[in-house]
């Protein structure tokens, strides 16, 4: 009996070292030059960083600072606000030449996701393109409270401190990437990962949209 269950004790860590837990944690990132700290968590193939930073605020709805590290490889990625694809805010972006794009879309069904004017996104400083990858900084007003099926409301409790959220990304770029409203191929990839929000927040936040503003 000892023996089997060692067995199976060493089949579940090496499942776990090569699949995961099903969702990636998160951890604090402050960034040396603009000193913004944000709740930071690395997911996908690629991989690809998510950041978010928001108000210090005991109740939404709130602006969320929201930065994205892909690699060039990486046409196109989005995350799902409310943790899948249908029924809430996504924000998707993407490169374009030396700079990115942030998209707003809302997904009603398993097909090219409708766009979402409710949610908007304003390009800030540090969304750039090299050779090898690709970061987008913006800040979404919108994206911390929607209508869900049904009408009912949902919104983001800024003192989570492990939010449920989901990623998509495809390696195809979008048809036109100069163009923030057009459509992309479906994902390659998805998968779900947590941040904290509350470890987000800070009172520093419109300090950091000014610093950032164009």
């Amino acid at each position: 009996m000892m023996a089997l269950l060692l067995v199976r004790l060493a089949v579940s860590a090496v499942l776990a070292l090569l699949f995961g837990g099903g969702t990636a944690a998160a951890s604090r990132y402050c960034d040396g030059e603009t000193g913004i700290c944000y709740s930071e968590t690395t997911v996908g193939v690629a991989p690809i960083k998510w950041r978010v930073a928001i108000p210090a605020v005991e109740a939404g709805p709130f602006d969320i600072l929201l930065q994205v590290v892909a690699p060039r490889t990486v046409g196109w990625t989005g995350i799902a606000w409310g943790g899948g694809m249908l029924y809430n805010p996504l924000s998707v972006g993407w490169a374009n030449g030396d700079t990115s794009v942030p998209a707003s879309r809302f997904a009603h069904a398993h097909f090219q996701p409708d766009i979402y004017d409710p949610a908007v996104h304003t390009t800030l400083k540090g969304s750039t393109a090299n050779a090898t990858h690709w970061t987008l900084t913006t800040v979404c007003r919108g994206c911390s409270e929607w209508v869900h099926n049904g009408g009912a409301r949902t919104t983001l409790d800024p003192g989570a401190t492990a939010a449920n959220f989901a990623f998509a990304a495809s390696p195809t770029p979008p048809l036109d990437p100069a163009d923030p409203w057009s459509p992309f191929e479906i994902h390659t990839e998805h998968g779900l990962f947590t941040l904290d929000l509350r470890a987000a927040q800070s009172q520093d936040f419109e300090r950091w949209i000014e610093l950032l503003s164009p």
